[in-house]
């Protein structure tokens, strides 16, 4: 009986070391499990994460390429204005060129036909001033001639001449640069009608006239000096009474010159 209780005892120590021990082993094939699965949780948290992270590079080399691409566009988009401008504003720039080119042409041709017209009427009225002083500076020289003639038969009556003819010898003079400009007076006519501005060179060849009648008139104011002097002459002599007559004779012609000189002053000054 005692035997059979410590059998019985014996063998439940054994049972319950035998549980203990199975226990022990169900624990750390648990604990074993638990491991491999926390490894292999772990390893697919790397890999999710690896991947992840691969994710996200792709997605930021795309934004960045999208960026890029749409900074190129950008850019693109910015030449093609500028490019478009530039050529709005070349276009522009053309028209205004042409038209200037227009309205150069047009005014050359209006200054060309008030050219023509100027340089008309120009030659009418040079033609015109210089027909009337040729037929004054012909008077002036008839007069001189018929005053020197009478200074010759004054002297040989006995009158003083010596200063009447110094007088006629300066009217000779004056009116010869007269004659001599006049003949020369086409050049400068000439020299205004091919200008380009006609009117405005008119004023060259209005001062050349305006020199002429200066000249005619001095040759005038001489003539009338050599009278003068021919009557002052004729006062001091005692028998004057004849010479004084024939003295008397030349006063009316000196008269001429001045009606003639006074005309062509009219045509030159009405420019």
């Amino acid at each position: 009986m005692y035997k059979s209780r410590n059998l019985l005892f014996m063998m439940n120590i054994a049972l319950q070391e035998k549980q203990t021990i199975l226990a022990s082993g169900l624990v750390l094939m648990l604990l074993l499990t638990g491991v491999a699965h926390a490894q292999e949780e772990t390893e697919d948290e790397q890999v999710v994460s690896e991947e992840a992270g691969t994710t996200i590079e792709n997605e930021r080399e795309a934004a960045r390429a999208a960026i890029e691409a749409n900074r190129e566009a950008v850019t693109e988009t910015r030449a093609g204005a500028q490019a478009v401008r530039e050529a709005a504003v070349a276009e522009i720039e053309a028209g205004r060129e042409a038209r200037q080119e227009e309205i150069k042409a047009e005014r050359e041709e209006r200054r060309a036909a008030l050219s023509e017209r100027s340089a008309e009427r120009i030659t009418n009225l040079a033609a015109n001033v210089s027909n009337r002083m040729d037929a004054a500076a012909a008077r002036i020289q008839d007069i001189i001639t018929r005053l020197d003639s009478r200074i010759e038969k004054l002297e040989a009556a006995g009158l003083d001449t010596s200063e009447a003819e110094a007088a006629l010898a300066s009217a000779q003079i004056s009116l010869n640069n007269a004659v001599n400009n006049l003949a020369t007076i086409d050049v400068t006519v000439q020299a205004a009608i091919s200008s380009e501005d006609p009117r405005s060179a008119w004023t060259s060849v209005k001062a050349a006239y305006q020199n002429i009648r200066a000249q005619l008139q001095t040759s005038h104011t001489e003539i009338k000096a050599t009278v003068q002097a021919l009557k002052d002459a004729a006062k001091a002599m005692e028998n004057g009474r004849g010479a004084s007559s024939a003295v008397q004779n030349e006063s009316s012609d000196t008269e001429e010159p001045d009606e003639i000189t006074s005309e062509a002053s009219a045509e030159t000054e009405s420019e």
